[in-house]
């Protein structure tokens, strides 16, 4: 069992290359991620590993994209109900306020139902579905299975957003 005191977070050094790259591939059989029609090489990508005691437990990755906006492309963790994932949000959300953002995404499949679970209750909005996203990159990486988790059928993304500033927080979901 994760102990609290025993999980951090740091940013992500070349040190890392190999664990990110283990990471990538495990869990999504690439390096390659796609989100939102754009090819993110996510190995390149800032970020933050989380540790408990000196192994890495997981990752997540940022993309600063046009006009103040930064997109979580990854986020991943060995260990689950552990707090890991809560943890690196922390820090990808932290990192987007200090590099002046003016919003933060992520998106995940339409299938993916325990993330858009751990997402919600994490303070993320559901904005966007990206209709027929998935069939789409299946057209460049036909290795995209066709059906997903709990046996639906893969074809969305589902965007979410993370509120910066805390006073939209309760607010209506932007359309």
């Amino acid at each position: 069992m994760l102990d609290a005191p025993t999980l951090s977070t740091r940013p992500l050094s070349a040190d890392d290359l190999s664990f990110v790259r283990g990471e990538l591939n495990r869990n999504w059989f690439s390096t390659e991620i796609w989100s939102r029609g754009v090819c993110f090489a996510a190995d390149a990508l800032p970020g933050f590993v989380a540790f408990h005691d000196d192994q890495p437990v997981g990752l997540v990755t940022i993309a600063a994209l046009p006009g103040g906006e930064y997109e979580v492309v990854t986020l991943s963790a060995a260990v689950e109900n552990r707090r890991v994932g809560t943890a690196l949000l922390d820090a990808a959300v932290n990192y987007a306020r200090e590099c002046g953002a003016r919003r933060l995404s992520l998106t995940t499949s339409n299938d993916n139902l325990r993330a858009l679970g751990f997402y919600q209750r994490r303070g993320w909005r559901l904005v966007r579905v990206w209709v027929g996203e998935v069939d789409r990159c299946r057209l460049l990486k036909p290795g995209i299975p066709r059906m997903g988790m709990n046996r639906i059928p893969l074809h969305d993304e589902i965007e979410l957003e993370f509120p910066l500033d805390d006073s939209v927080a309760n607010a209506a979901p932007p359309r």
